[in-house]
C-alpha cells in the first residue's frame, strides 16, 4: 500500500474492506504521476476477493464485473460512451485512470458522470514532506537537490532513486534530465512543438501556438490541451524545472526546428504587439537574433531602476540579439549589480570606441570599478587621460576621483566645463556631490555640507556606476569633521533603504558599523560587519571590514582578535592605493599597529597619506582624525617625540574648528593622565568634548584611564562617574577600560550605570599592585605581566596573592570580580 499515492489510498482501502459494494473512481494526472500504480493496486485488491476484473471497455454479452481501465484518454469516443453508460449503472464498479483532455467531449462526459458519485483523485508532484515520507530521504540538502531536478514528479524521482541519490546536485539533475527526455520521446511531434512554445511562458495559449505553428485554431486548442495534460508544464513546478523541460524538448525537436519555431513565435508576437519582456528575454537567450527583439529588451532594461541584476540580464540579451550601443549601459548595470570584474572587462574594450560619449562612459565605469577595488591611482590615470568632459555625471565622477588622489587642479577643471546635457536629477546629484567634496578642501564644513546635502536629497536609485555613493561620501565628510549626527542619519537611511545595489550595499553597512564603533556601540558594530560576507569582497570593502573588526576587537579587549584582524587588514592594505576616503581605516590600523609594536610596517603608507593631505593643503575637514590616530599611536608606543607633530597640528587647528579643539583638548588630557596629573574638571571637559563629536568610546576610555591612574579614591570615583554618565546618556555598550586602551572585559549591553558589587573602599592597592591588577583583568598570564612590568612571574604570583588577601576574596573569580568593581565603580 505504501507505493500507492496517498491521495488514492483511501479509495483502495474501501475496495478491500467492501469489495461487494459498487464503487466509482476517476484517477487523473500527468505522465508518470502514479496512475497505473493506483489501478494495479485496485485490480489486485479486487482479484484478491474473487471479483472478476475487466480491463477493457465492456462489449455486448460480457458478464457483469468490475471494470478497471487505465489510460482511458487513449480510447475511442465509442468506447468512452460505453464506459459512461457503465458509470451510470449503480451496480457496476468502475475505476478509470486518464490524463485530463478537456477538449474531448466524450472524456468530459465520462468524468462528469463518475464525479457525481465521488470527486476525482488528482495525482501530481510530491511535496518536500511527501518526498521524505514516500522514499525516506531525510537529508535536507538531498531533498532540495531532488526537488530541484524532478519538481517532485514521481517518475523522475524514481529514476533518481535508482542512482546515487546522495550524489552531487549536477549528477542528480543529469539523471532526471535523461529520464525526462526518454519519457517525452513517446509524444507526437506536434505535441512536442506545442510544449516547446508553452514551456516558454504560461501566458501563451492556443492563438499563440496557432500563429507560430501555422495551424488552425481548433487544432491548436487540441494540441495545447494535450501538452498541458502531460502535467509537465504546471507553473507550480518553478522556472528552473520548466527551463529543463524546454531544454529537453529542444533536443528532441532538433536545433534547426527549435530555432525556426522560436523565430516564428517572435514574428507572430511582434505582429500582434503581444511580445512580453519575459518572452523576449528567453528568445534572446535561446539564440534568436532580431532588431525588434533587441529593441524591446534594450528599452525595457533602460526603464529598470533599482534592479541592476535584471537590467544587466536584459542588456546582455539585447546585445546578444543584435542591439547596438548597449555595451556601456550593460557595463553600468554589471558594476551596479556587483559584477565589477565583468564591468571592468567590458569597459576596457570600450576605451578605444570611436564614439566620444562611449569612451567617456567607459572611463567613468572603469574608474569607478578601480576605486571599488582600491586602485585610486588607476582611476586617476583614466580621468587624466580622458580630460574634461561636457557630461555632468562624468565630470563629477572625475572630480571625485581626482580630489581623492590629491589632484585638485584637474578636479576643478573637470567641473568648469559647461554641461551639454539636460539638467536631470542624476546630473544635479552628481554635480552637487563633486562641488560639495571640493568645498570640503578649502571651505568650512558648514559650507561644504550644505552643498553635499543636495546630493542626497533625491531618493532615486542610481543606474550609472560612480566612484562612490553620495551617502558614503557625505558620511565620510561628516565623520572627518566631527558631525556624528549627520553621519548616523545619512548612512543609516542608506543602509536601511529598500533599494540596494551590489556595488555599495556592503559599503553602506560597513560605514554604519564604523559610526557605531566610534560611538561605542560595539555589539551593533560587530553585527554590521558580520552581515557582510568575508568571501568575495572587493578591496575597498575588504579594507574597511578588516579595519572595523580590528577596531572592535581593540575596544573590546580582544588582544587575539586585534592581532588576527590587524594582519588581515595589512594584507589588504599592501595592495591598496591610499586615497582620501581610506584615511579612517588607515588610522585604526595605525593605532592597532602601535599596540602590536608594528608601526614600522606602516611608515611608507603613512607617508603617502600625509603626502596626499599635504597636496590638498592639509584640509581640516579630512586631516583631523588621522592626526588623532597619530596621538593615540604615540601614546601606545610611549613615544612623545612622534606625538609632537600631531599634537601641534591639532592645536594649530583648534582656533578654526571645534572638532580640532576637542581633539587637542583630549590629547592634552591624555598626556596629563598618563603623567598622573589628573584634574577632574580638565578630564571631564575633555571627555565631554570628545563625546560631543561622536568619539564616545574614546571619551569613556579617557575618563576610565583617569580613574585607574588616580591615587585618590574620590578622584577615581568622580572620573568613573563621568564615564558612567557618558555611557548612560548615549545608551551604548561600552567596555570597562584598562591600560593601553584595551578593555578589561568584552562589551555587554548597558542600560544604565554599572552597580557596585560591594568591593571595600578601604582596600586601596599599592601602585605596583594596581599595575598588576590592571593587566590581570586583561586576561594576561603571569609571565606576560612580568615581562611588561620587568619582574618575574613568581613575583607577579606573590602580588596576586597579596591582592586577594587584601580584598578578602575566597576565590580567584571572586577576586577578579571585586577588582573589576573596585576599579570601575569605586565611588
Amino acid at each position: 500500500m505504501s507505493e500507492v499515492p496517498s491521495a488514492a489510498q483511501e479509495a483502495v482501502r474501501e475496495l478491500v474492506a467492501a469489495p461487494e459494494t459498487p464503487l466509482k473512481l476517476l484517477v487523473t494526472g500527468g505522465v508518470g504521476t502514479g496512475k497505473s500504480t493506483v489501478l494495479a493496486a485496485v485490480r489486485d485488491a479486487l482479484r484478491a476477493t474473487g471479483t472478476a476484473v475487466l480491463t477493457r471497455p465492456p462489449a455486448t454479452g460480457d458478464p457483469a464485473s468490475a471494470i478497471v481501465i487505465d489510460d482511458a484518454h487513449l480510447l475511442a469516443d465509442e468506447e468512452l460512451h460505453a464506459l459512461t453508460e457503465c458509470a451510470a449503472d449503480p451496480a457496476v464498479t468502475l475505476v478509470v485512470a486518464a490524463e485530463r483532455h478537456d477538449h474531448r467531449p466524450s472524456l468530459r462526459a465520462l468524468a462528469t458522470t463518475i464525479e457525481r458519485e465521488r470527486p476525482r483523485v488528482a495525482l501530481g508532484a510530491w511535496s518536500r514532506a511527501e518526498l521524505s515520507g514516500q522514499v525516506g530521504i531525510e537529508d535536507t540538502q538531498t531533498v532540495t537537490n531532488v526537488m530541484a531536478a524532478t519538481a517532485g514528479l514521481p517518475f523522475l524521482v524514481e529514476s533518481v532513486l535508482a542512482t546515487d541519490v546522495a550524489g552531487p546536485a549536477p549528477a542528480i539533475a543529469q539523471t532526471a534530465f535523461f529520464a525526462l527526455t526518454d519519457r517525452l520521446r513517446s509524444l507526437d511531434d506536434r505535441v512536442l512543438e506545442t510544449m516547446l512554445i508553452a514551456s516558454l511562458s504560461p501566458e501563451l495559449g492556443p492563438a499563440d501556438v496557432a500563429a507560430a505553428l501555422s495551424i488552425g485554431i481548433g487544432d491548436a486548442h487540441t494540441q495545447v490541451d494535450l501538452a498541458h495534460a502531460t502535467g509537465l508544464l504546471d507553473p507550480s513546478h518553478g522556472t528552473y524545472f520548466l527551463a529543463t523541460v524546454h531544454r529537453a524538448l529542444g533536443q528532441l525537436v532538433g536545433t534547426v526546428r527549435h530555432h525556426d519555431i522560436e523565430s516564428a513565435l517572435l514574428r507572430s508576437q511582434a505582429e500582434m504587439s503581444t511580445l512580453s519582456t519575459g518572452l523576449a528575454l528567453q528568445l534572446a537567450e535561446h539564440g534568436v537574433r532580431d532588431p525588434q527583439l533587441a529593441s524591446v529588451l534594450a528599452t525595457e532594461a533602460a526603464q529598470l531602476r533599482g534592479q541592476p541584476d535584471e537590467a544587466a540580464r536584459l542588456y546582455q540579451a539585447a546585445m546578444d540579439a543584435g542591439a547596438a550601443n548597449v555595451a556601456a549601459p550593460l557595463a553600468d548595470a554589471l558594476a551596479m549589480s556587483g559584477d565589477c570584474a565583468g564591468a571592468a572587462a567590458l569597459a576596457d574594450t570600450l576605451l578605444s570606441a570611436e564614439d566620444p560619449a562611449v569612451r567617456a562612459a567607459s572611463v567613468r565605469i572603469a574608474a569607478s570599478v578601480a576605486m571599488h577595488d582600491g586602485n585610486s591611482g588607476q582611476a586617476a590615470e583614466l580621468f587624466a587621460w580622458l580630460g574634461p568632459q561636457p557630461d555632468a555625471v562624468i565630470g563629477a565622477a572625475g572630480a571625485v576621483v581626482l580630489t581623492a588622489t590629491g589632484d585638485l587642479e584637474r578636479a576643478r577643471d573637470g567641473l568648469r566645463v559647461q554641461d551639454s546635457g539636460p539638467p536631470t536629477s542624476a546630473a544635479r546629484t552628481a554635480r552637487s556631490l563633486a562641488e560639495g567634496l571640493l568645498l570640503t578642501v578649502d571651505q568650512p564644513y558648514a559650507v561644504a555640507v550644505a552643498r553635499l546635502g543636495q546630493a542626497i536629497g533625491a531618493d532615486q536609485p542610481a543606474t550609472e556606476a560612480m566612484p562612490d555613493s553620495p551617502a558614503a561620501l557625505v558620511t565620510l565628510a561628516a565623520l572627518h569633521s566631527g558631525d556624528p549626527a549627520r553621519a548616523r542619519s545619512v548612512i543609516g537611511r542608506a543602509a536601511r533603504s529598500a533599494v540596494q545595489d551590489g556595488m555599495f550595499s556592503h559599503r553602506h553597512r560597513l560605514l554604519l558599523g564604523w559610526v557605531r564603533m566610534q560611538d561605542g556601540q560595539l555589539q551593533a558594530a560587530a553585527a554590521d560587519v558580520a552581515s557582510v560576507p568575508d568571501a568575495g569582497l572587493h578591496r575597498r570593502d575588504a579594507l574597511w571590514a578588516a579595519a572595523l573588526r580590528t577596531g572592535i576587537a581593540r575596544r573590546g579587549g580582544d588582544a587575539g582578535g586585534v592581532q588576527k584582524n590587524w594582519h588581515a587588514a595589512m594584507e589588504v592594505l599592501a595592495e591598496y592605493s591610499i586615497d582620501l576616503f581610506s584615511l579612517l581605516p588607515l588610522g585604526e590600523i595605525w593605532v592597532s599597529a602601535a599596540r602590536l609594536r608594528q608601526v614600522d610596517r606602516l611608515s611608507h603608507t603613512l607617508d603617502q597619506a600625509f603626502g596626499l593631505l599635504s597636496a590638498l593643503g592639509n584640509p581640516l575637514s579630512w586631516s583631523l582624525p588621522l592626526h588623532w590616530a597619530g596621538v593615540h599611536a604615540a601614546i601606545l608606543a610611549n613615544s612623545p617625540e612622534s606625538m609632537a607633530p600631531h599634537g601641534q597640528a591639532l592645536t594649530a587647528a583648534a582656533g578654526h574648528s571645534g572638532f580640532a579643539k576637542a581633539l587637542a583638548g583630549g590629547g592634552r588630557a591624555w598626556l596629563r593622565v598618563l603623567a598622573n596629573q589628573i584634574d577632574v574638571d580638565d578630564v571631564s571637559a575633555a571627555a565631554h568634548g570628545l563625546a560631543q563629536f561622536g568619539l564616545t568610546w574614546d571619551a569613556t576610555r579617557l575618563a576610565g584611564q583617569a580613574a585607574l591612574q588616580a591615587p585618590d579614591p574620590r578622584v577615581s570615583g568622580a572620573m568613573l562617574q563621568v564615564a558612567r554618565d557618558l555611557k548612560s546618556t548615549s545608551g551604548q555598550d561600552l567596555p570597562d577600560i584598562g591600560p593601553s586602551g584595551l578593555s578589561t572585559e568584552p562589551a555587554t549591553p548597558t542600560n544604565g550605570p554599572p552597580r557596585p558589587t560591594g568591593a571595600p573602599s578601604s582596600a586601596v592597592l599599592s601602585e605596583r599592585e594596581r599595575e598588576v591588577a590592571e593587566l590581570l583583568l586583561l586576561g594576561m598570564p603571569y609571565r606576560d605581566i612580568g615581562a611588561q612590568l620587568f619582574i618575574s612571574a613568581k613575583t607577579v604570583e606573590h602580588h596576586v596573592a597579596r591582592i586577594r588577601r587584601r580584598l578578602g576574596a575566597d576565590s580567584r573569580s571572586e577576586m577578579l570580580s571585586m577588582l573589576r568593581a573596585m576599579l570601575t565603580s569605586h565611588s
